[in-house]
């Protein structure tokens, strides 16, 4: 795990809750938590190790649902955060 440093190509906005992550292979889900959005993707904080880049998982928050991709993970602050890239159709 490498430590994050700013490579952001979209304005992100703060937005909060939880969120239940699932991988499509296993059916196994577990809980993140929503740290900020973009127009194409989102940011979480969890402690899923198997969240690694180039995996896809399905989301479900309040708001919003549908499946998106890893494009990063790494230890901020001493926690484990991931970028996300939603994926359509």
């Amino acid at each position: 795990m490498q430590v994050a440093r700013e490579l952001r190509g979209e304005d992100r906005d703060i937005c909060r809750g939880d969120v239940h992550l699932s991988m499509d292979d296993s059916g196994h889900e577990f809980p993140a938590e929503l740290v900020d959005v973009s127009s194409n993707g989102f940011r979480v904080r969890h402690s899923d190790p198997r969240l690694q880049p180039g995996r896809e998982v399905r989301f479900q928050h309040r708001i919003f649902a549908g499946r998106a991709k890893v494009v990063w993970t790494a230890l901020v602050g001493g926690q484990t955060q991931s970028g996300l890239q939603i994926v359509r159709g």
